[in-house]
């Protein structure tokens, strides 16, 4: 698909719309669209890319009040390609914080600024930032929380890496008003039922897709 393809609508040929075809279970349907992720041409990838970044600064610029805080990542190979959005949030005077894996799998928070210190995360495929960490007291100041997926069913319940770090965050969020929003390109906006959700899944708020944004939760 290219940028303008329409988030709320799944190709009837796109493997991620058949829930059938993934029964078997996530592991399949994760394989399925790494790989598929991975089969992009480098052009295509920066395409959607961009446009990805330019939707999430139209639903920034259009929350009131200003927004000078967000947290977001840095994306690993096989993702939508995160650094345009970073620098171009920090080109708008915005504050970029992003994660870094800690130990038991808990994140903290690190300023993200255009030509910070990145290593290699001891535990996760990621880059990260060097700089002093901040905790959950960070997301007094944060409005919008984008995080990475591999696909966002129609209720907004999200599939993930399967790492299991933003399932064990995502809860810790319920007493700050932070938006949660997905990032994924337009054919991993699944029908509900696609992957199988635990009791304990927290939808997102909404998913930005190179198509746009679509919000689930008022």
């Amino acid at each position: 698909m290219d940028a303008q393809s329409s988030p709320s609508s799944v190709p009837a040929d796109s493997a991620a719309a058949r829930p059938g075809a993934f029964a078997e279970s996530k592991k399949a349907l994760r394989t399925a669209i790494r790989t598929a992720r991975r089969a992009l041409p480098d052009e295509v990838r920066a395409q959607r890319s961009a446009a990805i970044s330019e939707a999430v600064r139209r639903y920034l610029a259009d929350l009131a009040p200003v927004v000078r805080t967000v947290a977001a990542y840095c994306s690993a190979p096989d993702e939508p390609d995160t650094e345009p959005l970073l620098a171009a949030l920090a080109a708008d005077g915005i504050q970029v914080y992003v994660p870094v894996c800690e130990p038991e799998y808990q994140l903290s928070w690190v300023r993200w600024v255009p030509g910070v210190e990145l290593v290699r995360s001891p535990r996760a495929p990621v880059m990260e930032p060097v700089g002093p960490r901040r905790g959950l007291e960070l997301f007094d100041e944060v409005a919008t929380l984008f995080i990475p997926a591999l696909a966002i069913d129609a209720d907004g319940l999200r599939l993930g890496q399967g790492g299991g770090y933003y399932d064990r965050f995502l809860p810790r969020l319920e007493q700050f008003p932070v938006q949660v929003a997905a990032l994924v390109y337009d054919e991993e906006l699944v029908a509900s039922g696609t992957f199988s959700v635990a009791p304990h899944d927290m939808p997102v708020d909404l998913v930005i897709t190179p198509g746009g944004t679509r919000h689930f939760l008022d």
